[in-house]
């Protein structure tokens, strides 16, 4: 019983700090280090994000994950395209988990 109690709130811990947000891609930012990505979409507004402390209105890529390159380039072409995207963030750091064009 403790078991299955334990999991129950690890899901739910897991999955209330994260959330799904659908808008068009507003900017792009590229770090000082040249491997950060920032971004912004419309719908969503932050000030307090600390994945990138220098800019703290903006969600981040986990550039540690192997899709880095090609998120990146999923919102590059959203961009260009202004479709919208739909993307999973963590809302205690900003850093973006998961995403998907959405173009229905």
């Amino acid at each position: 019983m403790r078991y299955v109690l334990a999991v129950a709130l690890l899901l739910w811990s897991a999955s209330s700090f994260g959330g799904w947000h659908i808008g068009k891609v507003e900017n792009i930012g590229i770090g000082y280090d040249g491997v950060t990505v920032t971004v912004n979409i419309t719908g969503w507004a932050r000030n307090d994000c600390t994945c990138y402390p220098t800019w703290t209105v903006h969600m981040c890529l986990d550039s540690n994950r192997a899709t880095h390159a090609f998120e990146k380039a999923l919102l590059l072409a959203a961009r260009a395209r202004g479709t919208d995207v739909a993307l999973h963030i963590n809302e205690t750091t900003c850093m973006i988990t998961a995403m998907y064009e959405n173009d229905s």
